[in-house]
């Protein structure tokens, strides 16, 4: 069963007193190139990608109860903190969160615990066989270069929420470590390229004042 929510749901649960974690996909970049062993490091996002993660940062606004605490974190990648940047700024929070000032992490970058050896994962990928590869992880909980799904979608998640300390989150990372999560906790299968993670689609992590979580995708406005 895939589980998909809104940003309006998001809005909702805040306003029942639950805790939200987005780890977003960064805004559209440019293409990378497959000999580039960084994974695009240095790749701004397009102006494309500004405007789209300038309305996903109003659309989050508008839904979120006033007076809300919002933080943000990064991939320490220059699209991811672009993108942390513009989704603050539309929220007016750029006086505290911008560029310069928003914490970044490898973990939710190309230092993700599901690379267990990132060159080994750029040398398979170098080959243009991205999404096979990709699918093949996410339902097969294996591959080359890579830690054990499970393993690592624990690993990432304890990170993530030790970090996590305001009302709602916003961390800046990239599709296959979303993916990845989401199947690694069992709320997404079977990934084609039309349902793959899309530019600043989310892994939520809905925190009930009691404890428990929930998992979901959330889409951005499209």
């Amino acid at each position: 069963m895939n589980i998909e929510l809104s940003i309006k749901d998001l809005g909702d649960a805040v306003k029942r007193g639950e805790r939200v974690l987005l780890m977003v996909r960064h805004a559209q970049r440019p293409h990378i190139d497959p000999e580039d062993p960084t994974f695009g490091e240095a790749l701004p996002i397009t102006d494309a990608g500004k405007e789209t993660a300038h309305a996903f940062g109003k659309a989050l606004k508008e839904e979120l109860p006033q007076g809300t605490a919002v933080q943000f974190m990064s991939s320490p990648l220059h699209r991811t903190r672009l993108t942390a940047a513009a989704i603050a700024d539309a929220m007016d929070l750029s006086a505290a969160w911008n560029y310069e000032t928003i914490p970044t992490d490898g973990l939710i970058g190309n230092g993700s615990p599901y690379y267990a050896d990132a060159h080994a994962v750029w040398q398979l990928f170098r080959g243009g066989d991205f999404y096979p590869l990709s699918f093949k992880y996410c339902s097969g909980g294996a591959l080359p270069g890579f830690r054990g799904l499970e393993e690592a979608t624990n690993m990432l998640e304890d990170f993530v929420l030790s970090r996590f300390t305001a009302d709602v989150g916003v961390f800046t990372s990239h599709d296959l470590f979303i993916a990845a999560f989401l199947s690694g906790k069992g709320v997404f299968a079977g990934w084609t390229v039309e349902n793959w993670v899309g530019f600043l689609d989310s892994a939520a992590i809905i925190i009930s004042p009691g404890g428990s979580r929930r998992y979901a995708l959330v889409r951005a406005p499209r």
